[in-house]
């Protein structure tokens, strides 16, 4: 791939969503924070100006543009330090709507995918649970079909957008094991209702909730794709979030970088700003190889998933769990390098570093991303192994 992937229709949408972030975003974000939530109006303004469609086919009302714009968007958010918010906006554009493209009827797209692309409807995925996360097959929420409609019960935790979200993509149990099905479920619904969780180290301005299904009625027509192949379904929609994960640790960490470039080269000790000093200088050239590291393989995996879709499921997962770690890294040397402004709320630096540290956990945890890549190791070593 190039080394800047970026073309001019994609510098022309950068410029557009640095105006909107600088006029709609910076001036409320830390009244977002304190409030822990976002406004709704944002969704709506995001989706008029076509934001959450730039890479989404031009039929639902998207531009029809490659990944590369979400990374765009993507960055842009990054540079403004909104992390929370970043995440509620792209837990809505790129975790449900994606399925509604892949698997959606012409009803489930008329009636909720193209108003989420407009930002009409607000959108949220609902998998985790309090028992169970990254095991899917251990979840506990089920669908049962009761003929002409079917009725949820369980409770999902953790889900971005939970409480003000106008439809949620449910993950439910419809059999035995991985017998899994997907529903779109009206946040209007009877039998349905979510609380917020407030106590978070960061994502502040995101919006994050329990939810609990009594007895929650769903019609037929809610079912997503065909009965029992939600896991497979959910599998392949993991690929997309974790790369954006691996790309919004990339440009956190580059964000973190450019701010401690700065000050130490302002802050002064001993009659000098400290950047002069050695051990300083040492410090950002490390942290600066990694930046260019995660950028290297993230864009990789964006150039490969481009190329290939969710075969390039190998590249982004390397990705995802090389950047959500080192970024803490450079983000944590960040703060350091700011001593104890770097600890305060005035340079931003504290905010990016609590919001960062979900990076690892979030989309599949550091710890199952290794065991996902040791697997894809050991199956393609038994494969060349009987080539020989």
């Amino acid at each position: 791939m190039t080394t800047n992937p970026f073309t001019e229709e994609h510098e022309l949408l950068r410029q557009s969503i640095k105006k909107f972030v600088e006029k709609e975003i910076i001036p409320h974000v830390e009244d977002w924070e304190k409030k822990g939530i976002c406004s709704k109006e944002v969704f709506k303004k995001m989706g008029a100006l076509g934001f959450f469609g730039v890479s989404f086919p031009a039929a639902y009302g998207g531009s029809g543009m490659d990944f590369w714009a979400a990374i765009v968007v993507a960055q842009e958010f990054a540079n403004a330090n909104v992390g929370g918010l970043t995440m509620s906006l792209f837990a809505h554009a790129y975790l449900p709507l994606p399925l509604l493209v892949a698997l959606g009827t012409e009803e489930q797209k008329n009636d909720y995918l193209i108003p989420a692309i407009k930002g009409d409807k607000i959108a949220a995925l609902a998998i985790t649970e309090p028992g169970a996360g990254s095991d899917v097959g251990g979840l506990k929420t089920n669908a049962k079909d009761m003929g002409d409609h079917y009725v949820l019960n369980g409770s999902k935790m953790f889900i971005t957008n939970g409480t003000i979200a106008d439809f949620i993509v449910v993950v439910a149990k419809t059999g035995e094991g991985l017998d899994i099905s997907l529903f779109l479920v009206d946040t209007k619904s009877e039998g349905f209702s979510a609380i917020a969780i407030n106590n978070k180290l960061g994502m502040h301005s995101s919006d994050t909730a329990q939810l609990f299904f009594e007895d929650c009625k769903v019609p037929k027509s809610a079912l997503i794709g065909e009965k029992s192949n939600g896991f497979y379904y959910i599998m392949n929609n993991f690929q997309q979030e974790r790369l954006l994960a691996a790309v919004t640790s990339t440009f956190m960490a580059e964000w973190a970088l450019e701010r401690a470039k700065q000050y130490t080269l302002e802050r002064e000790a001993f009659g000098r700003a400290i950047a002069k000093f050695q051990v300083i200088r040492h410090k950002l050239a490390e942290m600066a190889v990694i930046v260019e590291a995660c950028r290297s393989i993230s864009y990789r995996a964006v150039a490969e998933y481009i190329e290939k879709g969710n075969k390039a499921e190998t590249i982004i997962t390397m990705a995802k769990v090389f950047t959500s770690e080192e970024a803490l890294k450079v983000i944590n040397d960040a703060l350091q390098l700011h001593g104890g402004v770097g600890y305060t709320e005035d340079y931003g630096i504290a905010r990016v570093y609590r919001d960062a540290r979900l990076l690892p956990i979030g989309a599949g945890t550091t710890q199952i991303m290794y065991e996902i890549l040791g697997k894809m190791i050991i199956d393609d070593a038994s494969h060349t192994d009987k080539l020989k």
